[in-house]
């Protein structure tokens, strides 16, 4: 019997509303997403650099430059900053308001990941596949980072549904407006970065025309046009106030990075980083490929010509980072809950036990070593000398735990009748270890807690009585001021100054962050008051 018997057999009633799955799912990531531990912290890059770039829009009133101490950058697009400030405008500069757009996105792209997943394949399917988005690691730790990549997901997801609704015969131009809207905001998000997602929908927008027609919808390039007024405008008003520097910085940025691999990490990366940042969803993706290919669901250009296409671009594009797959997992999740799916219904119908137990099993063995991992770390810790090894065992056991479900479920029901009922909760088992397992690294602080020594620092004595009463210069001379070090420095101290490369320039009696290896050039009347990593707050004589 094949593996792939039957898969559409197997519906998920939504209740009473349709919105019963919209509701579940928003509970489901939801939950996760509200979870934080109460000391949060950024990233250097980018997450540093657009929060900060954020708050001076915010401190300045210009939303064309975009800064970094006083100096216009525009090395990229300005979406992500808008979002961002806008953000800071309702709630107050922090890290949660910085985050909130990327959260906010998330949880679109899951809802949208449903409503995709309902159109091209089954509500079963699509439940589970949003589920499992939600379960995702890599991407439930970028939906709390200010970063461009989860918003950009959330905006080409969108392009697609309309897409998709734009296939009906009923406001097919407003449906083709809307996704032609998103190729121009996702342009203002991150530039030419939209065009490996353009081209990945070459072959649904081409192979299947004579279906859906959607090159011959007016709407549809008259939301090209439109969404691309927001990046036509700011380029123009930047090119007016500083010449043609945005235009040659922003696209001479973006060219190098498609010539040149600046990470070093070879053309197979995406083949090892996928599966183990995503990990355990790429490994059902991938018979999911094939189960989709014989399949009788229609769209396969779409939902299952999309990911690949997409994937070979981005494969074949020289600068590879793990940010960039963000937008492929959406469709991993799909196809892992078409597998997921399957073997579901082989659960039920009793066909090819050997296969369901084995997989059960190797499941619970996994979970076992994560309890017996992380019981081992908390009573033995003496054993492995790392900062924080209670959190990593809290870690392993919510894994654990998790996994060892689909075992005791297995185990526990055993007639037919009982396999068809709790069917569900035997898939249900297969998500909640890794769902546990980022509900505690948010909890824990693992995640969103990225660099306390920094904010701490400013935010205790000696140091957050100086750097909250007064306006804090920095000497840039042997470190750049786009440092690591001096991204997080910048955003934790309240006031920033100006910056300079000549300590002169600043009136006497005035602070200043300065790198340790320069201190040797300041007179020796200079106060040291205190230092934090690679740099020393110092008021001058």
């Amino acid at each position: 019997m094949p593996l792939s018997s039957n898969p559409t057999t197997e519906r998920i009633s939504p209740g009473k509303s349709a919105l019963v799955p919209y509701l579940v799912l928003s509970l489901w990531v939801g939950i996760v997403l509200l979870l934080r531990s109460p000391l949060q912290s950024l990233m250097p890059h980018d997450e540093g650099w657009y929060a900060q770039q954020a708050r001076w829009i915010v401190e300045t009133g210009d939303w064309v430059t975009q800064p970094w101490w006083g100096t216009p950058v525009h090395d990229r697009m300005m979406g992500i900053q808008w979002l961002i400030a806008a953000s800071y405008k309702l709630f107050g500069v922090s890290e949660w308001s910085a985050r909130l757009p990327g959260a906010i996105a998330s949880w679109g792209a899951v809802m949208l990941t449903y409503a995709i997943g309902l159109r091209c394949l089954t509500p079963a399917i699509a439940l589970w596949g949003a589920a499992i988005l939600a379960a995702t690691p890599i991407w439930m730790q970028a939906s709390r980072l200010a970063i461009q990549d989860v918003p950009l997901t959330a905006l080409e997801l969108l392009g697609i549904w309309a897409l998709l609704q734009a296939e009906s015969g009923t406001r097919r131009r407003g449906w083709g407006f809307l996704a032609g809207s998103t190729v121009g905001l996702g342009f203002m998000l991150k530039s030419i970065m939209v065009i490996p997602v353009v081209m990945a929908l070459g072959p649904y927008l081409v192979l299947e025309h004579r279906r859906h027609r959607h090159l011959l919808n007016p709407g549809l390039y008259l939301g090209l046009v439109v969404g691309m007024v927001p990046a036509i405008a700011w380029l123009a008003l930047s090119v007016d106030r500083y010449g043609w520097m945005p235009i040659e910085r922003t696209f001479g940025h973006l060219v190098s990075l498609a010539q040149e691999d600046f990470h070093n990490v070879g053309p197979l990366y995406y083949f090892w980083n996928i599966p183990l940042n995503a990990f355990p969803w790429p490994l059902l993706a991938v018979p999911g490929v094939w189960l989709g290919w014989q399949s009788p669901y229609r769209r396969k250009a779409l939902w299952l010509g999309y990911p690949l296409v997409l994937f070979t671009l981005l494969t074949l594009f020289k600068t590879r980072t793990w940010y960039y797959p963000l937008q492929l997992l959406p469709f991993v999740a799909l196809l892992a809950a078409l597998t997921l799916t399957t073997l579901g219904t082989l659960y039920r119908s009793g066909r090819r036990q050997r296969l369901v137990a084995g997989l059960t099993f190797t499941l619970a063995a996994i979970g076992v070593v994560l309890v017996g991992a992380g019981v081992m770390a908390l009573l033995q810790p003496q054993w492995i000398e790392v900062e924080g090894l209670w959190r990593y065992a809290l870690l392993a056991i919510a894994a654990g735990l998790g996994w060892l479900v689909p075992l005791g479920v297995y185990w526990r029901y055993r007639t037919q009748s009982q396999r068809a009922e709790t069917a569900p909760l035997w898939q249900a088992g297969w998500l909640l270890g890794p769902w546990l397992a980022i509900a505690l690294l948010y909890a824990t602080g693992l995640w969103g807690n990225y660099n306390p020594d920094v904010k701490l620092a400013l935010s205790t004595p000696p140091l957050q009585a100086i750097v909250a009463n007064n306006p804090v210069n920095i000497v840039a001379n042997s470190i750049g001021l786009g440092d690591e070090d001096t991204v997080l420095i910048t955003f934790y101290t309240p006031q920033p100054g100006i910056a300079t490369d000549n300590w002169q320039t600043l009136a006497p009696g005035s602070y200043a962050w300065v790198a340790a290896p320069d201190l040797g050039a300041l007179p020796a009347e200079t106060v040291r008051l205190g230092q934090v990593r690679d740099w020393v707050l110092v008021q001058l004589p």
